[in-house]
């Protein structure tokens, strides 16, 4: 299997210009000798990603019939735009980063599950003086007026989801600072570092920095804590409507491999196994991964073929992309959306 590192930053508004130029031609994916399709598929060291890293390992992409290529990507536009230019068949995007894609006329579409809930969350430094009851996001946010707040990249889904919590605690939004951290080890290093006071990150870094000692957790976006316009499947798959139609197959395969990768990480039998594939693939320390497993597998979506209920919960999602202001009109979970057919 092939793995390889996006060797630049790829512009959005050179990929856009290129879809147009091209007219997403050659989206159809080709077949190898030994009968295996190959699929280009963005991967990072995040948690989300931590079933495509199993199927990997366990062979379960060779077994349904995919011989992936892997993009290693830094963050949601990146790996868009290396999407829409044709580097990427299928990636793992967020709401956030995925509605404004389509609001300029980027044709993608969502048509997997991979997290039931946003996977975006909050860590506080430990030493800030916080004195909120646990659980009280809106009290815990009036508290944190004023911070310096770190998310994954500017502009897009963490600090979104950062300015809602704001907003909805009563606290204007502008009045924070947002930094830059990136993905969670360098989120980690700059909490560390004082650079920030809080975040908008990732796992595993939630659990690395609470586990650390370096953060603490008030509240819990992933499990409800949240205002009710942040309540959405987190982590979809995504792919171009011209590879979808040119390539049901693959997408068909893909929900197949993702539903047996997921049965196998929820099997008890495996846990020491698993446990192992977060230290190796998502370079956590082995205390972080246990933590991880017994606290987040249940992140992972019960299915993974979309369902009603999870184009209309998309809907939602893209209600509060409007509201953001990113989008100039509001959509429905059926806009974006395409069912992937599965066996009675």
């Amino acid at each position: 299997m092939k793995a390889r590192k996006l060797s630049a930053a790829v512009a959005l508004v050179a990929a856009l210009a290129l879809v147009t130029a091209c007219g997403g031609e050659g989206t159809g994916s080709a077949m190898n000798e030994e009968g295996l399709i190959q699929v280009k598929i963005g991967r990072a060291p995040a948690f989300p990603q931590l079933p495509l890293f199993v199927a990997e390992q366990k062979g379960f992409f060779t077994a349904g019939g995919i011989e992936p290529e892997f993009l290693s990507l830094g963050s949601g536009p990146e790996q868009t735009a290396a999407q829409v230019s044709g580097d990427l068949n299928i990636v793992d995007n967020v709401a956030g980063n995925l509605l404004p894609i389509i609001d300029k006329g980027v044709d993608l579409k969502a048509f997997s599950v991979t997290t039931k809930a946003s996977q975006f969350d909050i860590v506080v430094d430990a030493d800030y003086p916080l004195t909120a009851k646990q659980g009280d996001w809106q009290a815990v946010m009036q508290e944190l007026r004023g911070a310096n707040v770190g998310v994954i990249a500017k502009g897009t889904g963490a600090e979104d989801v950062a300015r809602t919590l704001f907003k909805e605690a009563g606290v204007d939004p502008e009045q924070q600072t947002y930094i830059a951290t990136g993905l969670p080890s360098t989120t980690i290093a700059a909490l560390e570092n004082n650079q920030i006071d809080m975040a908008i990150t990732i796992e595993p870094g939630i659990a690395q920095a609470v586990e650390s000692g370096i953060a603490v957790t008030p509240f819990s976006v992933r499990a409800g804590e949240a205002p009710d316009s942040l309540k959405w499947p987190g982590v979809v798959g995504t792919v171009t409507s011209e590879f979808a139609d040119q390539n049901p197959e693959v997408l068909q395969r893909y929900v197949d491999v993702m539903e047996t990768t997921l049965e196998w990480i929820r099997d008890p039998a495996n846990r020491d196994e698993v446990i192992s594939l977060m230290q190796s693939t998502l370079s956590v320390p082995a205390t972080t991964s246990e933590l991880l497993y017994e606290s987040n597998l249940d992140d992972f979506a019960d299915h993974v073929a979309l369902t009603d209920d999870d184009v209309e919960s998309l809907g939602v999602a893209a209600s509060w992309v409007h509201a953001n202001g990113k989008i100039a009109k509001d959509y429905s979970g059926e806009n974006f959306t395409v069912r992937v057919e599965q066996p009675e």
